[in-house]
């Protein structure tokens, strides 16, 4: 599942700024509902913008931030070889905090996972170990969560990846689950990225270090 598919989202997100804005947007609409409408609500926010239904409260302003910022978002992460800094460069988009951040980075092929409530529940951890809400984003303290974020996910995106849809797989197969994120590469584009594998950085590695 992360084999076939993760590949596919990480080269569309790190070629194309349009395609890691819709990765964003992924990630921002998983939250807090219910996995199987995401794809449904990828089409209302392409179809609608700022008007779609999918879009309430916070969600708003992260589509708003999105707009203005995407660009250089997209850049920063695309050229990070640090999951740490990747992570806190994405967390400047308001909503986002480190779960959905490290999401935003697996999908670009970071060697880091999402654990949101599911793999929490799945794994048995504190349900608020990474909760960040209300957390000044600007502290130390805040870069050190960041860190101990990755040394738990760390070179754990496949077994994390496939364990959540395996875990999701209530109706319909794991492998139907892994395949709606493709709903983030647009369906006029998909074809392109088939076959397209990005290399993926390393986890252990500083940024200092050369991959």
């Amino acid at each position: 599942m992360y084999r076939e598919h993760v590949p596919q989202i990480a080269a569309a997100m790190r070629e194309d700024p349009r395609i890691f804005e819709r990765g964003v947007m992924f990630a921002v609409l998983s939250a807090r509902t219910q996995f199987v409408r995401v794809e449904e609500q990828m089409r209302d926010l392409e179809d609608n913008g700022r008007g779609a239904a999918s879009l309430w409260g916070w969600k708003f302003d992260s589509y708003d931030y999105l707009s203005e910022h995407a660009g250089a978002l997209w850049l920063a992460a695309r050229d990070c070889r640090d999951p740490v800094g990747a992570i806190a460069g994405l967390c400047k988009i308001p909503g986002l905090g480190i779960v959905k951040a490290g999401f935003v980075c697996q999908l670009m092929g970071f060697d880091v996972g999402c654990l949101d409530s599911r793999n929490i529940e799945r794994l048995g951890l504190p349900p608020k170990a990474y909760e960040s809400r209300g957390r000044d984003k600007s502290r130390a303290g805040y870069r050190q969560k960041i860190e101990a974020y990755v040394a738990e996910t760390g070179g754990r995106a496949e077994e994390l990846w496939d364990g959540w849809c395996d875990y999701m797989a209530k109706g319909i197969s794991a492998e139907e689950i892994s395949r709606r994120h493709l709903a983030i590469i647009p369906k006029d584009k998909r074809r392109a990225y088939v076959n397209r594998r990005e290399n993926m950085p390393c986890i252990p590695c500083r940024s200092d270090i050369p991959l």
